[in-house]
């Protein structure tokens, strides 16, 4: 539903662009309260189909629906596309084609070297075909060939301007692509070109040259490879013979030993190799000895029997010392005492020092197995003492027993001791003299070495060097048995499977030239669509606007303008003065006046919700939104349910609500604020018995300033005691600021939306506006949800501001020159004054007179 055409503003905005209903059905909305459980359903025409769509599934059909609305945006690029096509065709010459047929066979067949991994034998690939086919000799055989004669003058009997034609008329394709090795192949050869002589000339020449060029490579090949062969073998093969030479020369007299298998040897550096050998062997012994002299000399040193000690020291190295002269035990005495037996037994526990004296030396000092160690061998020594003692007492008591005269043993036992230890000293010494010597004589081989270490680099470059000519050699050699190999089987040959044909026309393609540009008008059609969607800059689905704005959609009204219609007889139609689009009380069941009662029962549940919740502003974006149409219905429709309503029309600039119930010479909301009469007298009867209907009255001067002034808000504070609901349509939110006052005294907001360009930041911007001045926005109201023109601007009643047009926007009546073409003058609004406001009393409205029959009550 839009505004009227008989108003001003709205004639100018007839021709606004709105979307089709397909765009806007009726959807749940977000809001779960019952606002938007009274949405639901509130317009069944509109319902039917309505599913939840799924983002994938919504961008693919977003393109199809914007490709669909700017479908001339498509057929334009693709009509002239076609046009381009068919022009193309027209101008396009003709080309002729002629065609032959070749075959290649190799007498060799295909082969993998196992060596090099290459394919030897077979055809070569249709690359390597098409170069030789392309190249500077076949190309000037052919342009010298007898068929090519008469169009030589044609090209200057310059061959590079015939091989520049060439290169793009002659064409060489094979029937399998990537053929490499097969022992033959079928490859087809054409020739395009405007003039068909030329064609059948040009094909002709191409394949007698291509065939000749094949015959006098077969037989120049072979001789060049063996002559470009034999010269590398014979540069070669001297160069090798004078490696060798040098090579016999520097082992004659280089410093160095060859083994077995002819691998040089440095002497040094092996000498050094055993020398270091060697000098690890003696290190190891002179560790040995060191550990065992220092262990017999600490039993030397502890031992207080010098027996005792011999005893020891010869378990220690393992040699069993007899003292001369000493007196002979009764052995069977000796070996028949058990104590001597236990004795020893303990002596076996002396090895620990010796062990200890290892570790000590391999490992340090304070190793913790060598602090273990000490600490065993004090206990030991201790016990050692007490064994010897035990022993030494045993053995003077035995030898008190078996006495023989003879020479002291005890003094035999110490030199014997003393003889071993001078003995270990001085083979601890003698083996670091040994040591000390291979030291000096490792160090003397190295340098030696060292100097030797240049022949052995030469060695090896000159055994590289003749590896390398070698290897080369037999390369040749291999090469030249294919070469003969090649000679032997034959080569490639070419023959003509299918002799030239004459000329035929190609082209141009009709059919294919206009699919060219059948697709390039539609590539273009479909970009230039989307980006005048892109542009359009509007909403596609209710989706959108429920995010833009942050409010639920009340409704979807669907354009429409009834009849008045006019009783027969002498009935009289109580609603014939009243505008047609005014749908509640014209058609009653139409889908736009079931669409204003699903708007009304959304409004009513969500002001039931506010606290004294009466009043509500009806605004839109801009003019051209039917805003005022929305209100006059909405009051309409609430009055129906038997509410006392009151209609306040607050457009002071253009009061359309005031036309639409034709009260454009009542007292109104002007006359109320400047004192003139009371509200009751401004407030008129209408057609139906619970609405009031209070006019805008005369156009101010001062039309925002006349809404600011306390006795617009004391106006209101009074007919909420009056009125069950009141109604008041204001102007457009974008264009003045009117809308903006009004909205602070309200208890709730409607916006009126059509859907056009432009529309969304529109609707955004009226929204923030609605938040900054903390009005509640109960939703927005979608109106003329399926009128199909869009228009992409609005010339009229658009985005302007009043102070440019206030010279010029007012209201003609018949009283005040309308016919005459003068305008009345302005009325100042400047209010009863204080006194006035306060001496004025709350006015009870009359008893109400017998309501008329509703048309169309609530479904």
């Amino acid at each position: 539903m839009e505004l009227p055409s008989n108003a001003s503003s709205d004639s100018r905005s007839q021709g606004a662009s709105t979307r089709g209903k397909e765009a806007f059905a009726s959807y749940p909305s977000p809001n779960p309260g019952a606002m938007g459980l009274a949405a639901q359903g509130s317009y069944p025409a509109m319902n039917t189909g309505w599913q939840p769509t799924h983002q994938a599934a919504n961008e693919t059909a977003d393109i199809a629906a914007a490709i669909w609305r700017y479908r001339w945006a498509v057929l334009i690029p693709t009509i002239l596309g076609l046009v381009a096509g068919f022009l193309a065709f027209v101008k396009t010459p003709e080309t002729y084609q002629s065609a032959t047929r070749l075959m290649f066979e190799s007498d060799r067949p295909a082969v993998m070297d196992t060596m090099t991994g290459d394919v030897l034998g077979g055809v070569p690939s249709i690359d390597i075909l098409r170069s030789q086919l392309f190249s500077d000799i076949v190309l000037a055989k052919t342009f010298a060939d007898e068929n090519m004669r008469p169009f030589r003058d044609r090209f200057e009997n310059n061959p590079n301007l015939f091989a520049g034609l060439a290169n793009g008329a002659l064409e060489f394709e094979t029937d399998l692509q990537g053929v490499r090795g097969a022992s033959s192949i079928v490859a087809n050869m054409t020739f395009e070109h405007t003039d068909p002589e030329l064609c059948e000339a040009a094909i002709r020449a191409f394949s007698s040259s291509f065939q000749q060029f094949f015959a006098d490579r077969h037989k120049s090949s072979r001789s060049e490879l063996m002559s470009l062969i034999s010269v590398a073998t014979d540069q070669l093969q001297p160069k090798l013979t004078e490696l060798e030479e040098r090579y016999r020369e520097f082992r004659t007299n280089a410093p160095l030993v060859w083994d077995q298998n002819g691998a040089a040897i440095n002497p040094h550096r092996e000498r050094q190799l055993y020398l270091t050998e060697r000098r690890s062997e003696l290190f190891e012994h002179l560790r040995q000895k060191s550990i065992e002299l220092t262990a017999i000399q600490s039993i030397a040193d502890e031992a207080e029997d010098p027996i005792v000690g011999l005893s020891i020291i010869g378990q220690l190295i393992g040699k069993t010392f007899e003292v001369p002269g000493k007196a002979v035990f009764n052995q069977n005495v000796r070996e028949g005492d058990e104590e001597l037996a236990q004795i020893k037994l303990d002596q076996q526990l002396v090895p620990l020092m010796i062990e200890r004296h290892k570790f000590a030396a391999e490992f340090g000092e304070q190793h913790p197995t060598v602090k273990a160690l000490d600490a065993e061998l004090t206990m030991m020594k201790s016990e050692l003492k007490r064994l010897v003692k035990e022993q030494s007492e045993r053995l003077v008591e035995l030898m008190e027993q078996n006495k023989v005269e003879g020479v002291d043993p005890a003094k035999r036992a110490m030199e014997a001791v003393s003889v071993i230890l001078t003995a270990s000293n001085a083979e601890v010494q003698l083996l670091r003299q040994q040591i000390s010597e291979i030291d000096a004589q490792v160090n003397a081989e190295k340098s030696e070495a060292v100097k030797l270490a240049k022949f052995e680099q030469d060695n090896t470059a000159l055994l590289r060097e003749i590896d390398r000519n070698r290897e080369l050699i037999n390369q040749l050699e291999e090469q030249m048995a294919r070469v003969e190999l090649t000679e032997e089987e034959g080569g490639l040959r070419l023959t003509e499977l299918r002799a030239p044909t004459r000329a035929y026309r190609v082209g141009p393609n009709m059919l294919l030239m206009l699919g060219i540009g059948l697709g390039v008008g539609l590539l273009l059609g479909c970009g230039l669509a989307l980006l005048l969607e892109k542009n359009a800059n509007t909403f596609r689905d209710p989706e959108e606007i429920v995010t833009a704005v942050g409010a639920p959609i009340l409704t979807h009204v669907p354009f429409f303008k009834g009849r008045v219609r006019h009783k027969k007889g002498d009935k009289s139609n109580p609603f014939e003065h009243l505008d047609p689009h005014l749908a509640v009380v014209h058609a009653p069941s139409s889908v736009a006046s079931e669409s204003i009662r699903s708007c009304r029962t959304s409004v009513l549940f969500e002001m039931a919700g506010i606290s004294g919740g009466k009043i509500i502003q009806v605004t839109s974006p801009l003019p051209g939104d039917g805003k005022s149409t929305i209100a006059g219905n909405l009051a309409c429709s609430i009055a129906q349910s038997g509410k006392r309503t009151l209609i306040i029309d607050c457009d002071l600039r253009r009061p359309q609500v005031t036309d639409n119930f034709a009260m454009a010479d009542q007292l109104g909301l002007v006359d109320v604020l400047n004192g003139k009469c009371e509200h009751i007298d401004a407030a008129h009867d209408t057609p139906l018995s619970t609405l009031k209907m209070m006019p805008s009255g005369p156009i101010p001067a001062n039309p925002a300033e006349a809404l600011t002034l306390p006795e617009m808000s004391e106006l209101l504070d009074v007919l909420r005691e009056e009125y069950d609901y009141i109604i008041l349509d204001t102007p457009p939110l974008l264009v003045v600021t009117d809308p903006s006052i009004t909205a602070s005294m309200t208890d709730g907001v409607v916006m009126a939306l059509k859907v056009r360009r432009k529309s969304r930041p529109n609707a955004k911007e009226a929204a923030s506006i609605l938040a900054n001045v903390g009005a509640k926005l109960l939703g927005v109201v979608i109106n003329a949800s399926d009128e199909g023109s869009n228009n992409d601007g609005y010339k009229g009643y658009g985005y302007y501001r009043y102070g440019r047009h206030t010279n010029r926007y007012y209201r003609k009546t018949a009283d005040n020159g309308a016919k005459a073409g003068q305008r009345r003058s302005p009325v100042v609004v400047s209010g009863r004054g204080p006194a006035a406001r306060s001496a004025r009393p709350i006015a009870v409205p009359p008893a109400t007179a017998p309501s008329i029959e509703r048309e169309g009550s609530d479904v």
